[in-house]
Order: C-alpha cells, then sequence, then structure tokens
C-alpha cells in the first residue's frame, strides 16, 4: 500500500491501477542499471532513496540527482519517450522500496490521466531546479577557485621577485669589461634554472650555470638552495685555492645532506645539474667541471667549436659517485664560452617535432660565432621561438655567453 503522500498525487483510479504494479525491495549499495541499457521501467521511490550519477574519465561518481520518497527517474522518463538507452547509473543508498511501472503503462497513463502528466511534468522542472541551483553553486565555486588562483598567481610573482633579487647582477661582467649575454627564458613565473657568479680573493672569475630538479615552483625552490650553497661554499674556502671540482664535490654533499639523500629507494633524487668554471684573467687559464652540463668554447679566428665534456652524475645523490673532473684550458683575448641548461637542447619543434638536440645548438653557435654577443642573444632568442612555434615550451631555458 501507499503512503497518503503518493495517494494524494494521483487520481483515484490511475492510483488503484499503480497498487497493482509490481513493488520490489533493493538493498543498500545495489546498482538498479547500466549506462547503454535498454530502459525497462519507470521506478517510483516509497522508501529509501536511488542515487542517479554518471562516471567522469577518471571513474569518479558525478552526481547528477537523488530520487527520494514520492519521486521518480526523469532520465528514465527522457529515455522512454525518446526511444534512447540509459545515460546513466542508478545505485540504492538505503533499503529502497520502489513500484515499477511499464513503459506501456507510463505511456498510456501520460495520455489519459492529467495527474500522470502533472507528476512527469513536476519531476522534469524539480530537476530543472535543481540543475539551475547546482550551477549556482558551480558558478560561486568557479569564483571562489578563481579568486584562489588569483592569489596563488601573485604569491609566485611575488616568489620571481625574490628569486631575481638573489640572482647576481648583469652588470657584474660590465665591471670586468667582459661581453656578453644571458638569455634566460623561465617555462614558468619562476625558474629551476639559475646563474651564479663571484670574485674570489685572488681576483679569478667564478661562474656557474645550472639546472635544478623541475621547474616551476619546486625547481625556484632547488634553485635557491643551490645559490645559498654556492655563496656559502665560497665564504668557507674565500682565503684557499680550490678548483671547480672541488666547488662541485662540496655542493653535492650540502644538497645531499639538506635533502637527507642515503641511497634509499623511495627517497627524493631531486638535485642539479651544473657547468661551472674558474677564469683566471691574469694567467690566461679557465678551469671547468661540469654534472652532466658541457661547456662549449670557440677559440679566438678558429674554425671549430670544441667542448668540455661533463661527468655523467648529478648534483645529488647517484648510484656510482666519484669525484668530480676538473679540466684546464688556455684561453686569449677574443675567445668566446658558452654554458647552459639542457632546455634549449630538449626543446621539441621543427617540421617533424623533436628535439633540438644538442648537435644542432653546437652547429648553431658556431654559425653566429661573428656576431656581436648582443646580436647572438637575439639569435639565439629567435631560433629558439622558431623551432619552438606553436608547440609548448618544455623546461627551462638558460643559455650564457661571454668573450674574454
Amino acid at each position: 500500500m501507499f503512503t497518503n503522500n503518493l495517494r494524494e498525487i494521483f487520481e483515484e483510479e490511475l492510483a488503484l491501477q499503480i497498487e497493482q504494479c509490481e513493488t520490489m525491495f533493493v538493498d543498500t549499495n545495489t546498482q538498479v542499471n547500466s549506462i547503454g541499457d535498454e530502459v525497462g521501467m519507470i521506478p517510483i521511490v516509497l522508501e529509501g532513496s536511488i542515487k542517479v550519477f554518471r562516471p567522469d574519465s577518471k571513474g569518479l561518481e558525478v552526481p547528477i540527482y537523488f530520487i527520494n520518497p514520492n519521486q521518480s527517474c526523469v532520465i528514465s522518463f527522457n529515455s522512454i519517450y525518446n526511444n534512447l538507452k540509459t545515460t546513466a547509473i542508478a545505485r540504492t543508498v538505503k533499503p529502497t522500496k520502489i513500484v515499477v511501472v511499464t513503459p506501456e503503462k507510463s505511456n498510456l497513463w501520460f495520455d489519459k490521466y492529467k495527474s500522470w502528466r502533472d507528476f512527469v511534468l513536476k519531476m522534469y522542472s524539480s530537476r530543472l531546479n535543481e540543475l539551475v541551483e547546482q550551477l549556482g553553486i558551480t558558478s560561486n565555486q568557479k569564483n571562489k577557485i578563481e579568486i584562489q588562483q588569483n592569489k596563488i598567481t601573485e604569491s609566485i610573482r611575488y616568489a620571481k621577485r625574490i628569486q631575481n633579487a638573489v640572482f647576481p647582477d648583469e652588470n657584474f661582467f660590465s665591471n670586468l669589461g667582459c661581453e656578453h649575454f644571458i638569455f634566460f627564458k623561465p617555462r614558468d613565473i619562476v625558474s629551476g634554472d639559475f646563474y651564479w657568479m663571484s670574485k674570489d680573493e685572488n681576483g679569478k672569475i667564478i661562474i656557474a650555470v645550472a639546472d635544478a630538479t623541475g621547474h616551476g615552483v619546486p625547481g625556484a625552490f632547488m634553485s635557491m638552495l643551490g645559490i645559498a650553497f654556492l655563496n656559502e661554499i665560497k665564504d668557507i674556502i674565500s682565503n684557499t685555492e680550490h678548483s671547480p671540482a672541488y666547488f662541485l664535490d662540496k655542493l653535492r654533499n650540502k644538497v645531499k645532506e639538506s635533502l637527507k639523500q642515503t641511497g634509499k629507494n623511495d627517497e627524493a633524487k631531486d638535485g642539479m645539474d651544473i657547468a661551472f668554471c674558474v677564469v683566471d684573467m691574469k694567467n690566461n687559464v679557465l678551469q671547468f667541471s661540469g654534472a652532466h652540463n658541457p661547456l662549449y668554447f670557440i677559440k679566438n679566428n678558429s674554425n671549430q667549436i670544441d667542448e668540455l665534456k661533463a661527468d655523467r652524475q648529478p648534483i645529488g645523490i647517484h648510484l656510482k659517485e666519484k669525484p668530480f673532473t676538473n679540466q684546464e684550458i688556455k684561453i686569449e683575448k677574443g675567445d668566446v664560452f658558452y654554458l647552459f641548461s639542457d632546455g634549449f637542447n630538449d626543446q621539441f619543434g621543427g617540421e617533424k617535432g623533436g628535439k633540438y638536440k644538442s648537435k644542432r645548438f653546437k652547429s648553431f653557435l658556431f654559425s653566429i660565432r661573428n656576431e656581436n654577443l648582443e646580436n647572438q642573444k637575439l639569435l639565439i632568442e629567435n631560433e629558439f621561438n622558431k623551432w619552438k612555434g606553436d608547440i609548448e615550451q618544455i623546461d627551462d631555458v638558460l643559455v650564457m655567453g661571454i668573450k674574454i
């Protein structure tokens, strides 16, 4: 027998017919149908509740509505009247008692009984109002999300100001009388790539170009650590002679210690790649050591571009660690050398959408060797943008060129 509320909905003749329909008792968490099923009934809930939902692309349930006592399913009505298969899943959320109305009876009653037509239209109106309300909630949530995103973006922009403040002043080279350029193009607002420059007690110029793990905010944190550690190491050894390789050994120890890296399988393998050199202008000597990142140089009036290779190990935990290698070359006025991260070489683009790669990069640098370094920076930027085209930038990009 029906509740008094349901009896009040339908006229007496229709109510008697509905009482003769099949009644079902369904346990909690029982799926009533699947997407794509033929609609075989229209349920009227007498007791309990049914959740109607669709799964999203990740398989998560996106609720559409709940069918509570004295209500029915709009999607079932729509499927029957338009001869469609069901587009949602129905599942009970508590023990539920329903009346089963066949499609044939529903169609007959819609034509014959005003109370059934009113019932169906009321269900549509109710669900429409719920949808409008939900859209309003969604709109408010969207506004809240946009406000949060703006706050986060402003925080990151402020972090960029801090990061830029700890980067060395480009006038560093100008004060030394060296022609130079720095092409720096972060993928996001802040960068995992960074450069560091200093001068020791003996007048030697110390230069580093590094690529910290990741990009964006995580990379920026690592870059700040790297700059802080390099400053700390320089202060500790300020009155002694030490090679670039010694710097990198000390930097690796600092990174491992701060990130608590011991070699366990489940720990973070964060760190950085770096090209590090010391330029002795008095004795015309350049020393270099690198972690993955090499140094390219073109001797004055040379017909080739040469490379000082880096060790194949990072600044951070590594399975087969060894002391970093120190290399030394003689330099003279007019020589040019380049330090860089891997962002340029790894960028996808060109006609086939492949990586730029080091061979092409080395060849391009040699092709622009006769240009002054200011023009070289413009040409490098144009080359990167031309290669990238409409493809998204995948990493931070940093290229530094210095002419003796």
